[in-house]
């Protein structure tokens, strides 16, 4: 399959770019892609943990290509990890087409053979995607059908395998997915009214291979959803079960699991108010019983800690638990405050709190437990509060103060449930500044800082620990030139040896869809987390290079 596939898109490009390219077969056709190289070089610092690398020069390499003809589409991907950057796991080493796949579309059907993401819902019980930035590329091999019988209904039904590293899962997959768009298929609904519904399903069969436990060998999951817009209020609500399913996340428990995911927002003019909140009691769902980590994870839960990029609030970020936890989370935006400053200029207000705890629980056995559902637990495992401020105060200068009070619970989000470290308690501020110096230039200076401490005595060589002060600057000249210069310092880790600067620098050169960036200096060990997913990266010391185009 994939030499054939590999084999038509090379006869493909060959008839699209000779001479009988102007032929009406491929007159229409469109092909397009993006490729990206990192390569980085590590010196051993042992003060930073930085251990010594046997090779000078790591890399990541991807390239796909997309072809397009009328309904047809095809697309591939070739990857090399020759060997993988630090922090992707070293399972990825090797290279070769990592990703192909070619379908037809119309108005009524959509078909797809080879690899293919896709997600059900808000992703519960089944969410197929790629995050180069975790080394996250979890595609499905097989096929997936999706029709529109008529308009306000779409149904989609797959089978396939998940990749994992280069290989593909031992469990099968199979799902189906229908959604219902009231407004299209009845067309009398009111124009401010919008209520749309759905119904999902996967399952996955394994060979039972144990020899001390009775395994099921399929294991079904079921979602229902609503959502409802209706002008100024909206609302969605998403429940899923699946049937037992023990594996290697949830200590081979019998237990079904459950999930409860619900959103709201009320959105009246210069105001915002969102809630959410979930209910996951064992969620952890996989292509295989065996697989751990970010191994083979068929479904996504969303995330309810805020997404942040600046540095000091990724210190400590929070991870879903997805066989265990209740949570909720608020926010409010408003631009009324600029009344207060008597212009017309923007000031912006943002507030808000994350909560999430254990689930209550009982355990009978070792395989089996009572739960009521929705009860929250007594273990705290995250709680946030968030105050933002974004002011214009002219055309040529901006600010942004940001203040964060967190709790984080690392025995549980760390150290895997083990009575070592208790709680941290962090506090974080941030002030930002942009001045538009001349036409095109640009100056941004930035200066976060954290405290934190621990409600512990246990002594842990953390070289996170303590206070950290970072300072950025950074200088454009759009659009093509960027400079940066940074550094972070622990400067009262209870551990004196840790009492280090990580200094770095940075340029970036832009030309259209083309972006090369050159950074060198230290990097800090910690966690880099996407939506609630997230992958440990090790210290380095050294210099990176980037390359990205798309055409």
């Amino acid at each position: 399959m994939k030499k054939f596939l590999l084999t038509l898109l090379i006869v493909g490009l060959g008839l699209h770019f000779s001479a009988s390219a102007q032929s009406n077969i491929l007159s229409g056709a469109n092909i397009s892609g993006n490729f990206q190289f990192d390569a980085q070089t590590y010196k051993q610092d042992t003060l930073i943990g930085a251990d010594k690398v046997s090779q000078t020069v790591l890399s990541n390499t991807w390239f796909r290509l997309n072809y397009d003809l009328g309904g047809f589409y095809a697309a591939f991907r070739y990857e090399a990890y020759l060997d993988p950057i630090l922090g992707y796991d070293p399972r990825l080493k090797g290279n070769g087409f990592a990703y192909r796949s070619m379908g037809y579309k119309n108005d009524f059907i959509d078909v797809v053979a080879g690899n293919f993401y896709g997600q059900f819902g808000s992703g519960l019980i089944f969410r197929s995607y790629e995050e180069r930035l975790l080394g996250w590329d979890n595609p499905l091999d097989g096929a997936k059908v999706t029709l529109t019988p008529t308009a306000g209904i779409e149904l989609t039904g797959l089978v396939g395998t998940m990749r994992t590293y280069w290989k593909q899962s031992n469990g099968l997959i199979r799902g189906g997915d229908m959604n219902v768009y009231t407004n299209d298929l009845f067309g009398f609904m009111p124009d401010d009214i919008v209520w749309n519904f759905g119904a999902s399903f996967v399952s996955r069969y394994q060979k039972d291979n144990s020899s001390f436990l009775k395994l099921p060998e399929n294991v079904f999951a079921w979602t229902g959803r609503t959502s409802l817009n209706y002008d100024i209020f909206s609302l969605n609500a998403e429940y899923a079960y699946k049937e037992n399913d023990p594996n290697a996340t949830n200590n081979y428990s019998y237990n079904p699991g459950t999930a409860l995911y619900l959103t709201g927002a009320v959105y009246p003019k210069g105001l915002g108010v969102n809630f959410s909140y979930h209910y996951l009691d064992n969620m952890d769902m996989r292509t295989d019983r065996d697989a751990v980590g970010q191994k083979l994870q068929m479904n996504f839960i969303p995330p309810l800690s805020k997404l942040y990029t600046y540095r000091m609030l990724t210190m400590y970020p929070y991870a879903t638990q997805f066989n265990g936890e209740a949570g909720l989370q608020l926010e409010l935006t408003t631009s009324w405050l600029k009344k207060l400053f008597n212009d017309k200029k923007n000031a912006d207000l943002m507030i808000n709190y994350s909560l999430i705890k254990s689930i209550d629980t009982n355990h009978i056995d070792k395989y089996t437990y009572n739960t009521n559902f929705g009860t929250w637990g007594d273990d705290l495992f995250y709680q946030e509060f968030i105050v933002e401020f974004d002011k214009s105060w002219s055309r040529k200068f901006q600010t942004k103060m940001l203040y964060a009070n967190q709790i984080y619970n690392k025995d549980v989000l760390e150290s895997e449930g083990a009575t070592k470290y208790g709680n941290m308690h962090i506090d974080i501020v941030v002030v930002e500044a942009l001045i538009k110096v001349a036409r095109r230039h640009t100056l941004r200076l930035d200066v976060q800082h954290l405290w934190s401490a621990q409600d512990s005595n246990f002594v842990h060589s953390d070289r996170r620990d303590g206070n950290w002060i970072f300072m950025l600057a950074e200088y454009s000249v759009s659009p093509h030139w960027f400079f940066s210069i940074m550094n972070e310092y622990n400067y009262n880790n209870p551990h004196e040896d840790y009492r280090l600067h990580y200094p770095s620098a940075s340029f970036t050169y832009c030309k259209k869809a083309t972006q090369i960036s050159f950074s060198f200096g230290k990097q800090r060990g910690g966690l880099i987390c996407v939506g609630g997913v997230c992958r440990p990266v090790p210290a380095s010391n050294g210099m990176r290079l980037s390359v990205t185009t798309s055409f």
